[in-house]
């Protein structure tokens, strides 16, 4: 049964005992998010939804992951869990996603990033959950902001020309620098409707989260933050987000450490 000697089970195996669930509202928000997010953490899942008490909450979201196979717990985390300091991370399952699919409740996605499950660490999931606090921190302060919506990149593709929707990544814009044909793709894409005003404002943001990126480098094909500070420049210049996404403007924002995450001004 995929017990351990203690005879508890294995926190990366499922493992029902047969236990009959009856779904809830907050069991479908909790598939809601993770579809719009991928990856949460449970301590994420409990900020969202303020849970009475945060143990039972807990406890079912081993449940929906044993019992229902609606959720699952991704081995890419397991290299970085510890039981005593490590909350567990878990993104819908092809099954959860069916079931919102039937129910015609599949949200709107925060991010564009593959449903391709990975068994193996990289250090390219610090970078992706990194872009995941940050959108999350944005949504929950929009959330709690009168006159303020957030806009994720599905709402804002859905505007986009036919072609762009088709395209392999919507996200990519070509750009020239220096005669050079090249592409520059954000991390994330959001915006901020700000619906106190007449008629309804709109800024559409581009996210860069940068663990590991230098501001600088002497190469001209590595990344840096002052190369993509450098080619959003040029995509200002050219107005390229309009005809390939529909938005009226854009702004670059960067984030590079915890204290950026915070959301200024609605950004």
């Amino acid at each position: 049964m995929g017990l351990d000697p203690l005879g508890r089970r294995d926190r990366f195996t499922r493992t029902p005992t047969g236990k009959r669930l009856q779904l809830t509202e907050r069991d479908r928000d909790i598939l809601r998010w993770l579809h719009r997010y991928r990856y949460l953490r449970q301590d994420h899942l409990i900020r969202i939804l303020s849970p009475k008490s945060p143990k039972r909450f807990i406890e079912r979201l081993g449940d929906l992951f044993h019992e229902t196979g609606f959720i699952n717990r991704p081995q890419i985390q397991a290299p970085l869990f510890d039981a005593r300091a490590t909350p567990m991370l878990y993104e819908i399952s092809p099954k959860g996603t069916r079931y919102l699919d039937e129910l015609g409740q599949l949200p709107s996605r925060a991010v564009t990033f593959s449903t391709r499950r990975r068994n193996s660490f990289s250090p390219q999931f610090l970078h992706t959950m990194m872009i995941i606090d940050t959108l999350l921190d944005t949504e929950l302060e929009s959330i709690a902001t009168p006159h303020r919506t957030f806009m994720p990149v599905d709402d804002i593709l859905a505007r986009a020309p036919e072609t762009t929707r088709n395209a392999r990544n919507p996200l990519a814009l070509p750009i020239r620098i220096n005669g050079q044909a090249s592409k520059i793709i954000p991390d994330a894409l959001y915006g901020i409707a700000h619906t106190e005003q007449t008629p309804t404002g709109y800024r559409f943001i581009a996210l860069e989260c940068e663990r590991t990126s230098p501001r600088h480098r002497n190469t001209g094909t590595a990344s840096s933050t002052s190369k993509k500070q450098i080619a959003y420049a040029e995509l200002q210049r050219t107005k390229a987000f309009t005809s390939l996404w529909g938005i009226p403007n854009l702004e670059l924002r960067v984030v590079t450490s915890e204290k950026d995450r915070a959301p200024k001004n609605g950004r």
